[in-house]
């Protein structure tokens, strides 16, 4: 049995409308070409579901039966292709996305705030993570996206695509008493009288690569890496040393009550970039996402 879309649409405004003229009229139909419709269904189903006199149409017992369950059908597919076209136009949905932990809590929050202005049915989860781990849900499809300073992927099943996003200035952090604090800027050879609080375990590796300059002999010594940048500001504060964030960290530097300055010879940038799997199709609510971040970086970076 091959009961198509069409035939039950015409049984059921047939059924509604007890007339093949007021049912052809709603469904802007010739009344022959209606009349073929129910006469499939009905030589499909092997039975009569209509009662057809001069005057009414009405249901015969198997049609009163299988009208509830037409209906069913017709409104359950209605409802799907409503939720459907509400997930094309940003109306409802779910993004999942990680961050770096100093991001989730900074920068992120504000994009956040921001897109749900625009689009307040769509729901935004975001897993925060070691940055070195940024990949991994991408990787097993818990995420649709990442967003996260410039990184080479693990190699994987999975290929990545990346969209830079902005170049984001690293600075140097200190408490308000310290001897550098009022300084109008100060270089990296100038640390190293000073113990070193490098803001992620790769920080230095990083460092040495993307300064385009020889570091061996100004780099500050002695070094501790941590993990997680909230760490490196703790121990700031405690006056156990000196260290660098982005500029996207700035609120939370200043949480924790300490000074700015900035830092050249060489001045340290990364890139902040949108990264999605290349060889999987991304939900409209992901593509809107994207759009919406590049937009908010290229207004951040002008009104810098």
């Amino acid at each position: 049995m091959n009961l198509t879309l069409r035939q039950l649409r015409a049984f059921a405004a047939v059924a509604d409308a007890h007339s093949f003229t007021e049912a052809a009229a709603q469904l802007h139909l010739t009344q022959s070409a209606l009349s073929v419709l129910v006469r499939e269904l009905e030589r499909d189903l092997g039975v009569r579901v209509l009662d057809r006199t001069t005057r009414r149409v009405s249901l015969t017992e198997a049609g009163r039966d299988f009208y509830p369950s037409v209906q069913r059908i017709l409104n359950d597919l209605g409802n799907a292709v409503t939720s459907v076209a509400d997930l094309r136009d940003k109306k409802k949905g779910i993004l999942r996305l990680a961050a770096p932990q100093l991001m989730a809590c900074t920068l992120i929050p504000q994009v956040i705030a921001a897109y749900r202005e625009r689009f307040p049915n769509v729901e935004v989860r975001v897993t925060d993570t070691l940055p070195e781990h940024l990949m991994a849900g991408l990787v097993t499809g818990e995420v649709e996206l990442a967003i996260g300073p410039d990184q080479q992927p693990a190699d994987s099943a999975v290929e990545v695509e990346s969209k830079t996003l902005f170049r984001d200035r690293h600075w140097l952090i200190c408490r308000p008493d310290h001897a550098l604090a009022r300084r109008k800027k100060v270089c990296w050879d100038e640390l190293s009288p000073y113990p070193f609080i490098a803001p992620t375990q790769d920080f230095m590796r990083r460092l040495r690569a993307e300064s385009h300059a020889d570091l061996q002999g100004v780099l500050p010594f002695p070094v501790q890496a941590v993990s997680y940048m909230t760490t490196a500001l703790g121990m700031v504060a405690a006056g156990l040393g000196l260290t660098v964030c982005p500029t996207y960290a700035a609120s939370l530097v200043k949480g924790y009550g300490l000074q700015t300055v900035p830092l050249e010879q060489p001045q340290f940038f990364r890139e902040v970039c949108v990264y999605s799997p290349a060889n999987r199709a991304l939900s409209p609510v992901a593509n809107s996402f994207i759009g919406f971040i590049v937009q908010y970086a290229q207004n951040r970076e002008h009104s810098a």
